[in-house]
């Protein structure tokens, strides 16, 4: 079993590791916090945040990913965990769900999406439903995917946090948003993904840009490599075991050594990233 190969290490504000090798030592101090996700380490202070003057540590790559995203900041402003900003991502994604936010976006009294190019439409939940009312729902963002000269994937064409890789939408370093509580999928490949609630995705509909919150960032440093049999879902199950409430609400950081990160492959990160909901 995973469990009984793994030496994990939890301290707030510094790191979490995995020795995926070593025998069974579990070792866990609360005095602190924690941070982390796919690439880079980067040490975090505690709160409270303050002003890039007084800034004594580098961003973290989650920081750093959000400063390209982040709008109308004050001059010099480097973002931190805790902070309010305006956001414009990359790309925002919806699913099935696209007509209820279309709902909403012409509730606030929306007409014209302010940049169709933002956008993406994957049906990917509902595609064995044929009853009258589904298939129309399926119409209508048809419809207005069309009208609005956004790209829409079909039923059947794929899973949309999938699509949104193949299809080149979520990149590393980029930073990518959907109305689905998965779309931290795209940490796999070094995007920041993040979901969203339906209103949020209306607003970028209509201004291209919502609000959000930074959040605190974990970082999980993985050594060794992975014994036979044990895949990337036995880590992520394990994480969530080990971690509880340690990491709520926080951006994970995967970070190891140069074999470790080998051993991976991008598929395994796909699914460590999807299951850490």
């Amino acid at each position: 079993m995973l469990t009984s190969r793994i030496r994990y290490h939890v301290v707030h504000n510094t790191a979490t590791e995995l020795l995926l090798e070593e025998p069974v030592c579990d070792e866990v101090q609360t005095d602190t916090s924690t941070i982390a996700r796919a690439g880079a380490l980067y040490q975090q202070e505690p709160p409270p945040f303050t002003t890039p003057t007084s800034e004594k540590r580098p961003q973290t790559l989650t920081e750093k990913i959000v400063q390209r995203y982040a709008v109308s900041l004050p001059k010099g402003k480097l973002v931190r965990s805790g902070d309010y900003i305006s956001l414009s991502p990359a790309y925002c994604m919806t699913h099935d769900n696209s007509w209820p936010v279309a709902l909403k976006f012409m509730s606030m009294g929306a007409t014209q999406v302010r940049n169709p190019r933002q956008i993406v439409f994957t049906l990917d939940h509902d595609i064995q439903n044929t009853s009258d009312a589904n298939l129309k729902k399926y119409q209508q963002i048809e419809t207005f995917a069309e009208m609005h000269s956004i790209d829409h994937f079909p039923p059947g064409r794929g899973i949309g946090h999938q699509i949104m890789v193949e299809e080149g939408y979520a990149w590393p370093g980029t930073m990518c948003v959907a109305s689905d509580s998965h779309s931290n999928h795209y940490g796999g490949i070094g995007c920041l993904g993040s979901p969203l609630v339906r209103t949020d995705a209306a607003s970028i509909w209509a201004t291209s840009r919502t609000w959000w919150q930074i959040p605190p960032v974990a970082r999980v440093n993985f050594t060794g490599t992975l014994p036979p049999g044990v895949t990337a879902k036995d880590i992520a199950v394990a994480l969530n075991v080990f971690f509880k409430s340690d990491v709520l609400n926080h951006a994970i950081e995967f970070t190891g050594s140069e074999e470790t990160m080998a051993s991976l492959p991008v598929d395994s990160r796909y699914t460590l990233n999807s299951k850490l909901v």
